[in-house]
């Protein structure tokens, strides 16, 4: 079966356009009450970056550099699998981030105390000291862990891009091939495959940012956005994922 790219990236422009809309379209006035706030605040901060990372994915295909979208396409991937795992755990989900986000705040304090670097030391105790409770969801807070546990192909596409999103033997090896007597250089990627799968930057952009937008949608009171994004969904060719 072959697939039309050409025709998938066209049905992004207008979906992403219709994404968009949404977005600005008064999230606010759907926010659950103050105490239940938290899954929707961290929510709309991850969904907001995650439309600047669709934006950049697109820019960057425009300019021809779609295999550099990597890095974009993977956080893409995160920001998602981080939506789904706010609507699936809640606060749960909330606690765990704060705790690995205290951990990971601790390196940072030592590498700029070995560094010799200044910062706030008040900010940076109220981090170390802050009594976070741990909960069963602390098992995911490691990427491919909640990726496994949500499904969907997120961790088999976060693998994917995470070859081209550092410096592997996979990202250099596209840019030359070697036979017996011969070795080819080029100054753009190739694969070694009939088609550039990176072409399809577009479409993957509006793909990701449609499902996180689910996601979030199931964050606001009363999921506003349903029956928008069922029509989103059904004219780009996503019919009944939500």
């Amino acid at each position: 079966m072959t697939v039309d790219i050409a025709e998938f990236n066209r049905r992004a422009v207008p979906g992403l356009e219709a994404l968009t809309k949404l977005l600005v379209g008064g999230a606010a006035d759907h926010a659950p009450a103050p105490e239940n706030r938290r899954p929707f605040q961290v929510g709309w901060g991850l969904v907001t970056a995650l439309h600047r990372q669709a934006a950049a994915v697109v820019t960057l295909h425009s300019k021809g550099l779609g295999h550099e979208a990597a890095p974009n396409r993977r956080l893409m991937i995160e920001y998602v699998a981080h939506l789904q795992w706010l609507v699936r755990d809640g606060e749960d989900a909330v606690d765990s981030m704060n705790k690995a986000h205290q951990f990971k705040h601790a390196g940072l304090r030592k590498a700029a105390d070995d560094g010799g670097y200044k910062y706030d030391p008040e900010a940076a105790d109220a981090v170390r000291d802050a009594v976070i409770p741990s909960n069963p969801a602390n098992q995911y807070s490691q990427m491919n862990a909640l990726a496994k546990s949500l499904g969907g192909g997120l961790f088999e596409s976060y693998v994917g891009e995470t070859q081209l999103s550092h410096a592997t033997l996979t990202a250099a090896g596209c840019f030359y091939r070697e036979s017996d007597d011969t070795i080819e250089l080029s100054l753009t990627p190739t694969y070694g495959i009939d088609s550039d799968p990176m072409e399809a930057s577009p479409y993957m952009a509006f793909f990701f940012l449609f499902f996180g937008m689910i996601a979030f949608n199931d964050l606001m009171v009363g999921s506003p956005w349903t029956n928008d994004l069922k029509a989103i969904g059904e004219a780009a060719g996503l019919a009944g994922a939500i």
